[in-house]
């Protein structure tokens, strides 16, 4: 059971005996000629987080306007676009050579959808051993029928967490034939209600059985299911963030939760403690984050205001404990 107060155990002190690198070596994997800002929020949220240093695996067509964002991440245009495949072994070998030094991969935001990019995953699936949250395209990704992915999570489960939304759920659940339900978040079963930000609940009926199974078919993978409540789970013991963020859903805030839980996984691992205390830590700072933000910004708020606030709402968890 993750019990009360319990973040305090994954939140490292800072004294001046660390060194650079060691509170978290977080690398995006994603950017494309579409889409640069996804990746961009979830690396710099991994920094704002607590993180020491923030990594951006991108192609080249992406890498410009991601540099251009911040000098604070590591930008490297290691990702192949369509057309690009007579490239593809130097990109992989590349791509597996610089990520072999990170704590966690945050992979899928920004990613895109072309079949080289499956390639990629496939190698980079089988041979990195770092944590995994897979977000976004990547979530596309492993979807897909007949793909190869999934057997590999199926293997290595205890390095993936998948953080889906409501329509990646609908489609990771039709891979597997299971039935959708729409989530009922007030007939949720509390088991346990001791604490402001999250609830720990039954798996037995409902949406967070629906969950579980999910989590089982692919050997009790972490599964964090945002919604109204994200619902956490590892198809053995359910876990509900009750906390409210803001009321405007603008985009980027998963990219936020995905950067912040590859940071907060690895603390979690780093002290030897359940990978997914770090998912719950995750999901209340963006929450908190999200709150305070909406509180100045109302109408107008965006991603980035939101991120601002990262620290606060950290420091303030901090300080309940």
């Amino acid at each position: 059971m993750f019990k009360q107060h319990s973040f305090s155990k994954i939140i490292p002190f800072l004294d001046k005996t660390r060194h650079k690198g060691q509170n978290g070596k977080i690398a995006s994997i994603g950017g494309s000629f579409e889409y640069t800002g996804a990746p961009y929020y979830a690396a710099i949220s991994s920094l704002k987080g607590g993180g020491d240093l923030a990594y951006i695996f991108c192609t080249k067509s992406a890498a410009i306007p991601i540099k251009s964002y911040s000098p604070e991440c590591i930008v490297y245009p290691y990702l192949l676009e369509e057309g690009e495949e007579q490239q593809l072994e130097t990109a992989i070998n590349k791509l597996l050579s610089s990520t072999s030094i990170m704590h966690s991969l945050v992979i899928g935001p920004g990613l895109g959808r072309e079949q080289i990019t499956s390639i990629v995953l496939e190698e980079l699936f089988k041979q990195n051993n770092s944590i995994k949250i897979l977000d976004a395209d990547a979530l596309w990704h492993i979807s897909q029928k007949q793909n190869k992915l999934i057997n590999i999570i199926k293997d290595k489960s205890d390095q993936f967490i998948l953080t889906p939304n409501a329509m990646e759920i609908k489609r990771l659940l039709e891979y597997f034939e299971i039935e959708y339900i729409k989530p009922d978040y007030n007939s949720i079963n509390v088991q346990n209600d001791q604490d402001i930000n999250y609830q720990q609940i039954g798996i037995e009926n409902g949406y967070p059985r629906l969950m579980a199974e999910l989590s089982r078919k692919l050997n009790n993978v972490i599964i964090v299911s945002k919604g109204q409540n994200d619902i956490i789970t590892n198809g053995k013991v359910g876990y509900a963030i009750h906390i409210e963020g803001s009321k405007k859903r603008c985009g980027g805030q998963g990219d936020i939760l995905s950067g912040l839980i590859g940071l907060y996984s690895y603390w979690s691992q780093d002290y030897k403690i359940d990978k997914i205390q770090g998912c719950i830590l995750g999901s209340v700072v963006t929450r908190r984050a999200a709150q305070i933000a909406s509180i100045k910004e109302h109408y107008s708020l965006t991603t980035p205001k939101i991120i601002d606030h990262i620290g606060d709402a950290l420091y303030s968890i901090f300080q309940d404990q």
